[in-house]
């Protein structure tokens, strides 16, 4: 589950806030959960904006927490668990599609990095593939493309 605020003081430019948290359940058949935490702020750029479609890049940089299971013990049955709360970033972009004035869907899809243990029970930061989805809402009037279009279609400045 993800939630972000973005401000936009421009047509390009823009800042987020986001909080993440993720849980799998039942880790290495143990009937333990890992769980993340992220929080993580940063600028976001959209280099392509049209009547229905906005683009964005966005480099987000915070903390995260993970819990759970690091490995399991061999021969005992056992389990080792831990917690590393540490630095995170993430890098990335997304797609919106507008489907109302205020409402909007959104595919982003970015690189997380963030440290959990290893096998050795050594802390070690690892890059995670994350992609996610979600309805936009947008508080007050959406930005829209600045370029008029003519009845055949060329841009006018």
């Amino acid at each position: 589950m993800n939630a972000s605020v973005t401000m936009q003081p421009s047509e390009r430019v823009g800042a987020t806030l986001e909080v993440g948290y993720l849980r799998a359940s039942n880790v290495f058949g143990t009937g333990q959960s890992n769980s993340m935490l992220t929080y993580l702020l940063g600028p976001v750029f959209y280099p392509y904006r049209r009547s229905s479609f906005v683009t964005s890049l966005h480099a987000l940089g915070g903390g995260a927490r993970v819990a759970g299971v690091v490995a399991l013990l061999p021969n005992s049955g056992g389990f080792v668990k831990g917690t590393v709360d540490d630095r995170a970033w993430g890098f990335g972009g997304g797609l919106e599609k507008w489907f109302k004035d205020s409402l909007a869907v959104r595919v982003d899809i970015d690189a997380l990095h963030t440290s959990f243990f290893n096998i050795s029970e050594q802390v070690h930061g690892e890059y995670d593939l994350r992609a996610t989805w979600g309805v936009i809402y947008y508080f007050g009037q959406r930005r829209k493309s600045t370029k008029l279009r003519n009845v055949a279609g060329r841009q006018l400045e």
